[in-house]
């Protein structure tokens, strides 16, 4: 969520009449100022895809607020607010290995503007959490998150002792899911009861980014479906072979030493593609394509498991950025385009910013 930034004017948060935010941690009153408060288009249009299934149109506005480890809603000078450290959400993008975490902690921020909670007047409450989180759970199943994917995020920030504000970590799970069985029998998905919580854990037991590439018809998926872990078929020491991991990931190609390594493609349990290219020493290296959950994807050049060099990022919306990566960031010359192809911008980026 850390594309297409533009500063706007923003009045002093220290005049904020409420602020709610995601753990209970910082609060933003003294950390953001017109000075480094920036919009976010990029989120703007993530925040449009939430609203998307609920029939909704945005009427807040979406910053960041570097520094802040936090997500908020807030409402100062009587206009509403989402801010958000951006190197917080990339962090704990990063630390459960799925966007999914980012993109539930957003929607229980929206959750609380929608359902009134930043102009009652009663301040924050462990209710107002919980309905948030319910909130939250909701719209993940409307956005395709399964039930473990909706709870990713609160699994790793929440608290393990209720606060003033916030609610232990057990509540508000038990919040989300309430929130994602609703949706599931307004708007069913699947056929099966047993498919209604699904228990696999959604971060990976080796390291990389949590993608997947959308492109395996229904019945193939479902084909492949196993309940056994370890390698399935061939050789997984010094040959080609099929290996499932406990969290039911799949991956089939080429290895060496027990490692990853050559020509392989990555499956998620329910047998979408989450990486196709080639490794090294385990890692993803070399040319590959991913596709992030939100529908994001990034076809180029990899190293230590990340896009490293050239290689083009293609957002969900169709707007795509071609140029030069380092460590997963743009980095280096690029050109973004619209969706309709034309040229936007054009400059240099350093660790995902334009500097010039």
């Amino acid at each position: 969520m850390a594309f297409a930034q533009a500063r706007v004017h923003l009045p002093a948060l220290i005049d904020a009449s409420f602020t709610c935010n995601y753990t209970g941690a910082v609060n933003p009153k003294t950390l953001c100022s017109d000075a480094n408060i920036q919009s976010n288009g990029h989120a703007e249009r993530v925040v449009d895809r939430i609203l998307k299934p609920i029939g909704l149109l945005r009427n807040f506005s979406v910053m960041e607020c570097p520094n802040t480890e936090n997500c908020f809603a807030t409402v100062v000078k009587g206009e509403r607010f989402i801010i958000y450290d951006g190197a917080f959400m990339a962090q704990i993008e990063e630390d459960t290995e799925t966007d999914w975490s980012a993109i539930s902690i957003m929607a229980h921020e929206i959750g609380h503007h929608l359902q009134g909670h930043t102009i009652d007047g009663k301040g924050g409450q462990p209710q107002k959490e919980i309905e948030a989180d319910r909130f939250s759970g909701f719209v993940l199943h409307q956005l395709g998150a399964s039930l473990d994917e909706s709870m990713v995020a609160i699994r790793a920030l929440g608290n393990d002792h209720a606060t003033r504000t916030h609610p232990a970590k057990g509540p508000r799970m038990e919040a989300v899911r309430k929130g994602w069985v609703d949706a599931e029998e307004l708007y069913p998905r699947r056929h099966g009861a047993g498919d209604r919580a699904p228990a696999t854990a959604v971060a990976s037991t080796r390291p990389g980014p949590s993608v997947m590439i959308p492109t395996r018809p229904a019945a193939e998926r479902s084909a492949v479906a196993t309940s056994r872990v370890g390698c399935l078929s061939g050789d997984c020491e010094d040959g080609t072979g099929v290996f499932v991991f406990p969290t039911k990931d799949r991956y089939e190609g080429e290895f060496a030493e027990g490692d990853k390594h050559g020509e392989g493609t990555e499956y998620y349990p329910d047998g979408r593609v989450k990486y196709r290219g080639s490794f090294e020493d385990d890692l993803r290296a070399g040319m590959g394509a991913y596709a992030y959950r939100n529908g994001d994807k990034y076809v180029g050049q990899f190293a230590q498991n990340l896009p490293n060099g050239k290689g083009t990022y293609y957002f969900h919306d169709g707007d795509r950025f071609v140029g030069y990566f380092r460590n997963g960031k743009r980095h280096g010359y690029g050109v973004q385009y619209n969706a309709s192809g034309q040229q936007q911008t054009t400059g240099t980026w350093q660790d995902d910013r334009k500097v010039r």
